[in-house]
């Protein structure tokens, strides 16, 4: 019976410890924001080029939601598509070069939508110790002229 007492002791302060460590793991994030946290960038092609709204933090699932309001047919590509994404959803057609090399893109017809979804690993500046914010760079491959690009911005606390 002393033995299961003291058991029953040393529970608390391992479970609390257990808890501490799982938060520190996780850069001061809770647990919630950890698991639960889906970034948003809206993409609106028109035929006049980009409208982008929204970032996302690294180590984030974010979706790109991406709207062909435009009369003509456009695509979207970035070196971040063929590195990491997903999942895709709705209207895009997946485009890669016969010989699959370069980046892979997405076709949309005008009045289409399609939302990808990826995760960009963080970079760690040597130097500083800190994630770095980085530029995404995107284009359309069918116009060469129309080109945006979107942030991964790194923050400490809540945004």
């Amino acid at each position: 019976m002393k033995r299961v007492y003291e058991l029953k002791r040393l529970l608390v302060p391992v479970a609390m410890g257990i808890v501490t460590l799982t938060v520190m793991g996780l850069d001061g994030r809770s647990v919630v924001q950890a698991t639960d946290h889906e970034m948003n960038i809206v993409v609106t092609i028109t035929d006049q080029g980009f409208k982008v709204k929204g970032h996302t933090t690294p180590d984030s699932l974010t979706s790109i939601v991406v709207h062909n309001k435009g009369a003509l047919p456009h695509g979207i590509t970035s070196p971040q598509f063929s590195a990491g994404v997903i999942s895709k959803e709705g209207d895009g057609v997946e485009m890669r070069d016969s010989k699959g090399k370069g980046h892979t893109a997405y076709h949309l017809a005008p009045g289409k939508s399609m939302t990808l979804r990826f995760a960009k690993e963080s970079h760690t500046d040597p130097a500083t110790g800190m994630r770095e914010t980085t530029q995404v760079p995107f284009w359309c491959d069918i116009h060469a002229h129309m080109r945006g690009e979107f942030l991964v911005v790194e923050t400490r606390g809540e945004m």
